[in-house]
């Protein structure tokens, strides 16, 4: 009888730690696909919102080229995002042809599971339409049966195609090799702004602030860095999350430097938040900053990441394993990229952009280092601005604030 027990028994642990090693290998591969998902270097962009309208009465039929006001599309969570944003579209050959400035939602019909008119096609469509302000239709034509791509950054191309400002083209020399800049000349004063663009983005990022800029004569920098389209890759092709790619920043300086610039204003977008805040700490140039403006920072990876993890549905064991492996990847600890740990280390002005619909860098960090430091943080907050999306609910209050805090560093 007992003999039979401890087989039994010896049965049930087999089973038991069989189960501990599945689900342990399969936290591990979780945590591995993590790391891959928050390191590596992609970058894809989906047309997948379809166009149904366009014209001022989207009923009749009707319309021409001159007197197109609004645009219907297939309502998606991009679609019905509150403000200013892009739209681009495709040619027959797969090339980039098309740009339009969509604005403020005018209406939604229908509802998820119903079925709609599908505007001046009178195809149905399932879900949702929105009607939009249809502000600019900047190149190519914009059609019923489109499939577009959504654009936050809104305006797309150089500052010259883009924003019509005058600029060079020139490559700074880093480390790696040679990166990709744009140069906007300003009035040839001694105050630069560096502007860094986040991860998985592009220079475009910084589009929407630039005529801002150049109206207040400051020259502007807007390096790429590594991993960059155009720019040097990295030997395993990864992002580091700010702990390398600062040098790039530091490289743009010194080309400032050389150029006449004796202050630096540095302006980051998400990671290049963070990395703004690495060159402030790690640069021997340091010391010629003067502010920072900051829009949808990571003030803190760890805690960036973990939120990241819960978007995607990560178990809470996961995603801390990956924090562990990302860590061990990169050679870095993620206290030394906590800045309300560090805020004692900050002695420069900042103005933080952070909206309380970010998910994925959630705004709750940066909430706390402004109360951390209220002696240099100035926080603006608008209410449905997702992530790096403040300007987009608000052109004209954005770059007011901006307007203001860069006057009132004298």
């Amino acid at each position: 009888m007992i003999a039979g027990v401890l087989v039994e028994n010896g049965r049930v642990l087999r089973a038991t730690a069989g189960l501990v090693a599945v689900l342990a290998a399969g936290t591990a591969g979780l945590a591995r696909y993590f790391l891959r998902g928050i390191l590596r270097v992609t970058r894809s962009k989906d047309y997948d919102i379809a166009v149904l309208g366009v014209g001022d009465d989207l009923t009749s039929g009707k319309h021409t080229t001159s007197d197109i006001r609004t645009v219907q599309l297939v309502a998606t969570e991009n679609s019905l995002l509150p403000g200013t944003y892009g739209l681009s579209w495709l040619d027959g050959s797969a090339n980039p042809t098309g740009q339009a400035i969509v604005g403020p939602i005018l209406s939604v019909d229908g509802d998820f599971g119903g079925r709609v008119k599908g505007g001046r096609s009178g195809r149905a469509a399932a879900g949702p339409v929105v009607t939009r302000t249809l502000v600019d239709v900047r190149a190519g034509e914009l059609r019923v049966g489109l499939r577009t791509a959504w654009e936050q950054y809104a305006y797309l191309g150089d500052p010259s195609a883009a924003r019509g400002l005058d600029f060079l083209d020139l490559d700074l020399h880093g480390d790696l090799g040679a990166y990709p800049t744009w140069l906007l000349p300003g009035d040839g004063g001694s105050r630069w702004v560096i502007a860094v663009h986040g991860r998985g983005a592009t220079r475009s990022e910084t589009m929407r602030i630039l005529p801002t800029l150049a109206a207040l004569g400051l020259p502007t920098l807007i390096p790429s860095y590594r991993n960059d389209v155009g720019a040097p890759a990295t030997v395993d092709n990864r992002y580091h999350l700010g702990d390398t790619e600062w040098q790039e920043i530091d490289a743009a300086m010194a080309y400032a430097i050389e150029h006449g610039a004796t202050e630096f204003v540095l302006y980051g977008w998400s990671m290049g938040a963070a990395i703004v805040l690495q060159a402030t700490v790690r640069s021997s140039r340091a010391d010629s900053i003067i502010a920072m403006i900051l829009d949808s920072p990571v003030i803190d990876w760890r805690d960036t990441l973990r939120a990241n993890a819960r978007v995607n549905r990560l178990p809470r064991p996961a995603a801390e394993l990956g924090l562990w492996m990302v860590q061990r990847q990169l050679g870095i600890h993620l206290d030394d990229f906590d800045w309300v740990a560090r805020a004692d280390e900050l002695t420069r002005p900042m103005l933080i952009f952070h909206g309380p619909e970010d998910a994925f860098v959630p705004w709750e960090r940066a909430l706390a280092l402004a109360k951390a430091r209220p002696d240099l943080v100035s926080m603006v907050t608008y209410q449905g601005a997702g992530h790096t999306k403040s300007w987009n609910v608000d052109p004209a209050g954005y770059e007011r604030e901006v307007r203001d805090f860069l006057l009132g560093l004298g």
